[in-house]
């Protein structure tokens, strides 16, 4: 029970960190999540204020499969694009055309058996009456996640009622339906946690997993490692933290929502000659810039203010030490007795 009851403290941690509002959460397929997830968000799913996507891709790929198949589905999303603006017109988002591209060419996963027998693509735990059957093939290829399949065993009650009456193997065909799972699908993606933790593994040589698949040198050991497990947690903790609520940066991509772009105004820029000091004046190309914020800003944790001014840095008692509090350390004591 030892790791049930782990992934319910982390949960329950992160459910009451987190601003007051909407949550969904990613993840992949877990056993013991089916045990926890429920129970952990109980009142926000009562509230329909909650919602869990479950997601499995090709890992395995290699690197140069993985871009072919990116660039095949950016080729494919460019010719939908330019034919249904062709017959509508050039107004139409970018985002709206991706949500209805992955809307009519998604299809039902499910497996079959050496028999031909059809068999749900979702594991024993994820079976129930309690969560919709129906998993979903996303159109959408991106990040490295290829081949992407996605469950969706929470969602809002008017969505989640119509989906729990379908078999697993039986296709959508409501398009209002088809239409917000697709919304979803897009959401649905672990590339913000493992950005994170390749930048962390990257930047800390003592977080790097040990071992490794070298045929000639065999496992490798990293000096410094740190073996006390609470040494470590309060580290990552650190990191964490500043990671996401103090490193902005630009984040564009296929997956970006709205206000990832800001207008460029227009005008002259300069461009160098190569090789001289000589520059000239060219007339602007770029109609939008990527916006430099932080993760949690870009989630809504950490909002945009809208004169612009300079945000304060959050409380530190909240988004670093709170997690802290029933764990003993006696950082909280010198915080509480200001």
């Amino acid at each position: 029970m030892k790791p049930t009851y782990t992934k319910a403290a982390h949960l329950a941690c992160l459910r009451d960190m987190l601003p007051k509002g909407k949550i969904t959460l990613v993840g992949e397929q877990e056993a013991t999540m089916v045990r926890v997830v429920p129970h952990v968000f109980r009142g926000m799913i009562d509230d329909d204020m909650f919602e869990w996507f479950v997601i499995s891709f090709d890992k395995e790929v290699s690197a140069p499969k993985s871009k072919e198949r990116m660039a095949r589905f950016r080729e494919a999303l460019e010719g939908y694009k330019e034919k249904v603006r062709a017959v509508i017109g050039e107004e139409i988002s970018d985002r709206y055309l991706l949500e209805q591209f992955c809307a009519e060419r998604m299809s039902t996963a499910f497996t079959e058996a050496r028999n031909g027998v059809k068999i749900p693509y979702s594991i024993a735990n994820f079976q129930s009456r309690q969560f919709p059957q129906i998993w979903i093939r996303s159109p959408a290829e991106y990040f490295g996640e290829t081949r992407k399949i996605v469950g969706f065993p929470l969602l809002r009650k008017k969505y989640r009622d119509p989906l729990k009456k379908l078999a697993f193997d039986q296709e959508i065909s409501d398009p209002d339906l088809r239409a917000a799972l697709a919304r979803r699908a897009l959401r649905a993606t672990v590339q913000p946690v493992s950005t994170f933790m390749a930048s962390l593994r990257h930047r800390t040589s003592p977080t790097k997993r040990a071992g490794g698949k070298g045929s000639r040198n065999g496992p490798a050991y990293i000096n410094g490692a740190v073996f006390n497990p609470a040494v470590l947690m309060a580290f990552l903790n650190i990191y964490r933290v500043h990671y996401n609520w103090f490193e902005p940066r630009q984040y564009k991509g296929p997956g970006a929502s709205a206000g990832s772009e800001a207008p460029v105004e227009e005008g002259m820029s300069a461009i160098r000659v190569p090789g001289s000091d000589e520059t000239i004046e060219v007339p602007k190309r770029a109609t939008t810039s990527p916006v430099m914020l932080t993760p949690a800003m870009r989630l809504g944790a950490d909002s945009v203010k809208a004169n612009g001014r300079t945000r304060k840095a959050p409380d530190p008692r909240r988004v670093l030490y709170r997690p802290w509090l029933y764990h003993g350390t006696p950082l909280w004591k010198k915080f509480e007795t200001r």
